[in-house]
């Protein structure tokens, strides 16, 4: 795949409807920047805006991942697979987005426990379970949630050269 020549013709097609680089970011919500190194091949659009800047140019995906036309239409069930794998990763993001927010709150909510318990000063065989549940907890919770970002993210990469290859 030939990042340099993919980006070459996202341009070439821009440029044929009369759009500058701001107004095509402003479509895709996107930075003029992104759209830059779109162009210039540093970086390659994600597959859901993949599939939405081909339906703008009334293309085929493969067509903008080959960085040339041609005469052939993509088929409705590889455009209906392609959107359907878009939308299970903006779903498995969601998943991933909220387990980790939760985690980082509750680590958040014991930090802010083990501080009100640490002001107040008090000593006891309770007081010291607590706090040091409290400190535990926190621990754990932002290895887990480090842990799990870093799979997921490792998993994303791999997943994206494995389309990217192809």
């Amino acid at each position: 795949m030939d990042l340099m020549k993919i980006g070459q013709f996202l341009k070439e097609l821009r440029n044929e409807k009369g759009l500058s680089q701001e107004n095509f970011a402003e479509i895709f919500s996107v930075a003029r920047r992104t759209v830059s190194r779109w162009e210039t091949g540093r970086n390659l659009p994600d597959i859901v805006i993949l599939v939405e800047i081909a339906e703008f140019y009334d293309l085929d995906l493969r067509e903008i991942l080959n960085g040339e036309r041609k005469d052939k239409k993509m088929d409705a069930n590889v455009k209906d697979s392609v959107l359907q794998a878009a939308q299970y990763s903006n779903e498995e993001r969601n998943i991933f987005s909220r387990t980790v927010i939760r985690l980082f709150v509750f680590a958040l909510i014991f930090s802010i426990l083990r501080i009100v318990l640490n002001r107040l000063g008090l000593a006891g065989k309770w007081f010291d379970f607590i706090a040091g549940f409290c400190d535990g907890f926190v621990v754990v919770s932002l290895v887990v949630g480090i842990v799990h970002a870093s799979k997921y993210s490792a998993k994303l990469i791999e997943i994206k050269q494995r389309i990217l290859k192809k």
